[in-house]
């Protein structure tokens, strides 16, 4: 005879809900075993301590699954987990940065018509620069006094001749809110996938990783991209403005970072220093190795980030000690009002014009005149990332990509371009009519020390070319032009209310315009004259606004073109059409831009 299946509630979770189960299957399948339903007997302490556990079971459960979901995820570790494999490694505030001006007296040349340049100094970078309350900055890059763009006034006369005997000359430098820092950490025997902890959690960027032997070891986003881009200097900055030049090298020495509560960790591949190739650049035959056994070639994912293609994962450090350089936060708000920044801490300067007739004692005085001091105010939260902030980050990056596919995106990665290998101001994508080879046309546009347009000279374009490389689209062939610039400007005519003085007025109309006109056009994007129309219009004192006639600007310092304003000008009369490859530009706003009040 067949046993009667018994029933099991499977969605009794909860202590009580358990214990009215057991119970109940008590009474029903052992009613002469088991009679004493009372609290205070031993049935109950058993039906009790087994509801117990199962309601253990049951939360722990449910909590693990919940962990398992970034998006229900409570525990701050699990969070980072869930975020790094999707790719999000930025869980620390990055440090405020904030653009200082610095300061110095240089001696006057023997004619006392600018300063001696023997005595211009370039101001190394990691500079240190404090403020009243303590706080810390470090300059990021050097600063170079002898650059054009630099102010330079008279500041000490002679009392003889009336001649300038001293200049001083005003240089502007990145300084961020972080100290550095370094950690010797021994290394035993070979292991592979070796992680070493560094510091704690706050660290936000790893410097330099060295061994004892002087191999060095780069960050990688992940143990199998073999290659980085580097920086080398660049011998025509002070002509071209660019510092660096952007270059692949493959590295078999590498790491990833990984951060808990714990602290931040380094972890190495699993190969050995024997595995490894001498070759730090990219040779054909490395990268073939793995297909010259077929007799035919078959489909492979492309990962321009992974050409070797090796099993090894990067090099694990053995028998030797690693010397880990990394920068740090070292407050969680900074608040400074302008004018803060004033001390000078530890610097060095280098005399790259220096000849055999310097003095030493003048080379002293330059060093020691240093000043400092911060132009805008310095606001930021630089707190450790709540859990929610890493989710939302989290979220954002799956829907990111590691590939330039639309025009937008091209766009983006080109600003996002470290500004050490040039400065772009505006960039525009246009894509080939006949969409026959899939040719893209980049239209660059850098700017002066004024903040007006200027062509990007061919080291930032060479960059701008390695920077894409790793993230275009293959078959995407790219071309890099220089975007043309019209200068225009235009006069005005409005009408005054009689009540209203007339020069005030155009006072304030001009006032007006220069400042919702001073933001810097984008290539291809027209100019409203409908825009001018409202702005005048809006001010007290103007009735209406009877004509605004635009114009091409020409001249010297002008940039001139083959067309004419009858030309672009729309056919309502609204507008000003510009072509992709052109930006319009209003140079100098006084000159330009002229007002007749009637």
């Amino acid at each position: 005879m067949k046993a009667k299946k018994k029933m099991v509630n499977y969605t009794n979770k909860d202590f009580q809900s358990i214990r009215a189960d057991l119970e109940e299957h008590a009474r029903r399948y052992f009613p002469d075993n088991y009679r004493d339903f009372s609290e205070n007997s031993f049935g109950s302490y058993l039906i009790d301590a087994v509801s117990y556990v199962g309601d253990m079971l049951s939360f722990y459960l449910d909590y693990q699954v919940n962990e398992s979901f970034i998006q229900n995820s409570v525990e701050y570790d699990n969070v980072l987990k869930h975020a790094q494999s999707q790719g999000v490694n930025s869980f620390i505030s990055p440090p405020v940065s904030a653009v200082t001006s610095f300061y110095i007296i240089v001696p006057a040349a023997s004619t006392g018509l600018g300063p001696d340049i023997k005595y211009i100094p370039v101001l190394k970078q990691g500079a240190t620069v404090s403020s009243n309350t303590g706080i810390s900055f470090i300059l990021s890059h050097d600063v170079d006094f002898n650059d054009p763009k630099n102010e330079v006034v008279a500041a000490r006369f002679d009392q003889t001749s009336g001649k300038p005997s001293s200049y001083a000359i005003r240089a502007k430098g990145v300084v961020v809110s972080y100290i550095n820092s370094s950690v010797s950490i021994d290394i035993g025997s070979f292991e592979k996938f070796k992680k070493i902890r560094v510091g704690p959690p706050s660290i936000f960027e790893i410097g330099n990783v060295v061994d004892s032997e002087g191999n060095k070891y780069y960050e990688v986003n992940h143990l199998a991209q073999d290659v980085v881009y580097v920086d080398t200097t660049n011998s025509n900055a002070r002509a071209e403005g660019v510092p660096s030049i952007m270059k692949r090298k493959i590295v078999p020495r590498r790491f990833v970072v990984f951060r808990d509560s714990s602290g931040t960790y380094l972890q190495f591949g699993s190969g050995e220093e024997e595995t490894i190739s001498p070759l730090s650049i990219i040779e054909p035959d490395q990268v073939s190795l793995r297909m010259m056994g077929k007799p035919y070639i078959s489909d492979e994912a492309f990962d321009p980030n992974e050409l070797l293609g090796t099993k090894t994962l990067g090099v694990a450090p053995s028998n030797t000690t690693m010397t880990v350089s990394f920068s740090i936060n070292v407050a969680d708000s900074i608040n400074l009002a302008v004018g803060s920044l004033t001390s000078m801490g530890n610097y060095t300067m280098d005399f790259p014009n220096r000849t055999a007739i310097s003095s030493e004692a003048l080379e002293r005085g330059v060093i020691s005149s240093v000043e400092t001091a911060n132009d805008t105010p310095i606001n930021h939260d630089t707190a450790e990332l709540s859990s929610e902030e890493i989710k939302i980050r989290a979220l954002a990056n799956k829907f990111a990509q590691m590939r330039a596919v639309t025009k937008e995106d091209y766009e983006a990665l080109i600003m996002l371009m470290p500004q050490k290998f040039g400065r772009i101001k505006r960039a525009a994508v246009i894509n080939d009519p006949s969409s026959s080879n899939r040719r893209l046309s980049i239209y660059l546009m850098s700017s002066d020390t004024n903040g007006n347009f200027v062509v990007c000279n061919s080291t930032i374009k060479n960059n701008i070319k390695t920077w894409l490389h790793s993230y275009k689209v293959l078959n995407d062939n790219i071309d890099i032009y220089d975007a043309k610039i019209l200068n225009i400007g235009f006069d005005y005519k409005i009408v005054v209310d009689p009540t209203y003085d007339k020069t005030e007025v155009l006072n304030t109309v001009n006032s007006r315009l220069r400042t919702m006109l001073s933001e810097k056009m984008h290539i291809g994007e027209p100019f409203y004259l409908t825009k001018v129309f409202n702005i005048i219009n809006k001010i007290d004192g103007v009735l209406d606004t009877m004509e605004v006639n635009p114009k091409l600007m020409k001249g010297e310092g002008y940039s001139t073109a083959p067309v004419s304003i009858k030309e672009m000008k729309s056919k309502d009369g609204t507008y000003l059409k510009a072509p992709r490859n052109v930006v319009f530009e209003i140079k100098n706003f006084n000159l330009d831009i002229r007002g007749t009040a009637v």
